[in-house]
């Protein structure tokens, strides 16, 4: 199902293209073994040494195990705050942000939670919601904001693999018209949809990198007033753009 020899390329391919960083949103491993996540820091830190920043939020199977969830495993190999002077952090405040240009600032969030075998939900809590609230607040009406959370907020998913409370999220980016681009992962299947008509977000899902039938991944160039998105699809045994979109910044 999966191939992950396909990853050994990337670094490279990345720096060519210019980017200057990466987003990974959540499932760097399966099961949450401290085995995969040595595996996944490898892999993070040669991007790293290619000149890209790389920021990460937890996905489901990041917090796969009850023990994982517990001891907040994911945070013992990637950062939890991406701001030294900002007072959230995504291990305690289930929220982080960075400014990434003069315009832009990245916000993550940690929804993922442990769950039992069958179930692949995450929880959009209260106390989160709060949190990410006083954050984009925090913001002037001029920023502009990706925001970064392993589900879609929608809740089209089966019951046991949505994102709960995902309703609160959708109407919570209704009020903050700051945050332009929604990055999500989670469902494997790669999607570009601009939502600006409806107050809502551009939402990006880059599908896997892995996946053996349908390995994709997104590269976004972000202008003053419009984002270029290529989409690069796996096609006889080497990464190739397949699609490009533009969008314009309402």
């Amino acid at each position: 199902m999966f191939s992950y020899e396909r990853l050994s390329s990337l670094p490279v391919i990345l720096a060519k293209s210019g980017i200057t960083h990466l987003l990974i949103t959540g499932d760097l491993t399966t099961t949450s073994s401290p085995a995969e996540f040595e595996r996944s820091l490898a892999f993070v830190q040669d991007v790293e040494k290619q000149g890209i920043s790389v920021f990460c939020i937890p996905g489901n199977h990041d917090q796969y195990t009850r023990s994982a969830y517990r001891d907040r495993l994911f945070y013992d190999y990637f950062p939890s705050q991406w701001d030294k002077k900002s007072p959230y952090s995504l291990k305690e405040q289930g929220v982080t942000s960075c400014r990434l240009s003069a315009d832009w600032h990245l916000v993550g969030l940690d929804t993922a939670l442990a769950t039992s075998w069958f179930f692949s939900t995450g929880l959009f809590s209260e106390a989160v919601e709060k949190n990410l609230s006083q954050l984009l607040s925090s913001f002037s009406s001029h920023d502009q904001i990706i925001l970064m959370n392993h589900f879609p907020f929608f809740q089209h998913e089966s019951p046991r693999k949505r994102l709960v409370r995902g309703e609160a999220l959708r109407k919570l980016l209704e009020k903050f018209p700051q945050v332009k681009i929604y990055c999500h992962g989670h469902t494997h299947r790669q999607c570009l949809a601009d939502l600006q008509s409806s107050h809502l977000p551009i939402v990006f899902d880059s599908g896997s990198t892995v996946l053996r039938k349908g390995g994709s991944w997104h590269q976004m160039d972000i202008l003053p007033h419009q984002v270029i998105t290529n989409v690069y699809s796996w096609k006889e045994s080497q990464w190739e753009p397949s699609r490009q979109e533009t969008y314009g910044l309402v």
